[in-house]
């Protein structure tokens, strides 16, 4: 369906009559991306837990992991391999499957898995 001035939630109406000054729009954009921002999950106890000891397992045999990780209300999936684990300062080194280097802080973890 080809978007018209009545389609919902479309700014047609108004960028189409020129009344809109570009920082409306810019605005709009943010407010758009603001919008599709997920809040961050809770772990308890138990699946935090979890995802240590997976860490310790992959840390142990040098396996890859996948983690899901939750960043500025977007969740984003890093796979690799974890290098170092500063306890100090709650930081996961990785190193990921294009050599690049992560540190990842505990609690923006929302899941960690074996890599395939």
């Amino acid at each position: 369906m080809r978007p018209n001035k009545l389609t919902p939630n479309e700014n047609l109406r108004w960028q189409s009559s020129r009344m809109m000054l570009p920082e409306h729009v810019e605005r709009l954009q943010e407010l758009d991306v603001e919008r599709e921002k997920k809040k961050k999950p809770v772990l308890d106890e138990q699946e935090q837990e979890q995802i240590n000891e997976t860490i310790h397992i992959a840390m142990e045999f040098n396996q890859l992991l996948k983690f899901t990780v939750w960043i500025d209300g977007f969740f984003e999936e890093i796979t690799g391999a974890v290098h170092y684990v500063n306890q100090t300062s709650k930081l996961v080194h990785i190193v990921d499957t294009k050599l690049e280097s992560h540190r990842i802080v505990f609690d923006a973890i929302v899941s960690v898995e074996f890599a395939d």
